[in-house]
């Protein structure tokens, strides 16, 4: 692959690996895979093209047809964006629940009444609420705080190993510091 475009044999050869997949029981990721490494994309990429191409032969079977594909159809269950209400409750929760001493992974299952499916469905929104609409998880724990409800610690940000070392290292007095950096050049 010299660019992004797909050439019509890739295209087909792609299908065709999905069709294998499911015929041998296998989930498409099997075949994302194998189309990525092959065509040294993305894995995403690849599903991302899939999914685009399956909904073009759905609208236009013709094609798909002529290019003798023959499982077009996309499969896969109609996305369900949550609602304000349902991200605000998920959110809460969480908190509540953290703030009661248990895991993340707990609160979410409980939530999900076991199902683990809707549980996994839940504990991306909760991630995707922590790293992009972090104002929102805040503003939901001031609120939980000012009513009186125990609210559970969520991580302010994730620093990196390098941000956490400085941040120890600058902690440190100074003759900790020595003591620090001997240990160190004794390691490497």
């Amino acid at each position: 692959m010299v660019n992004g475009n797909w050439t019509i044999a890739e295209t087909v050869e792609l299908f065709t690996m999905c069709e294998n997949a499911r015929q041998c029981g296998e989930s498409l990721s099997t075949a994302f895979r194998a189309m990525a490494e092959k065509t040294a994309r993305s894995v995403n990429s690849v599903r991302n093209y899939y999914y685009s191409q399956a909904k073009t032969f759905e609208l236009v079977p013709e094609v798909a047809e002529r290019l003798g594909i023959k499982h077009a159809a996309v499969e896969r269950e109609r996305f369900v964006p949550f609602t304000d209400g349902e991200v605000r409750k998920l959110i809460e929760g969480v908190l509540i629940a953290k703030g009661e001493g248990k895991s993340v992974r707990r609160a979410i299952y409980e939530m999900a009444n076991g199902d683990a499916k809707t549980a996994l469905r839940y504990q991306n929104k909760y991630r995707s609420a922590l790293k992009s609409h972090r104002d929102l998880v805040d503003e939901i724990a001031a609120s939980l705080k000012s009513r009186g409800v125990k609210c559970g610690a969520y991580a302010k940000s994730d620093p990196d190993n390098f941000t956490r070392l400085t941040e120890y290292i600058a902690a440190l007095d100074e003759s900790r510091v020595g003591k620090f950096l001997s240990l160190i050049e004794k390691l490497t």
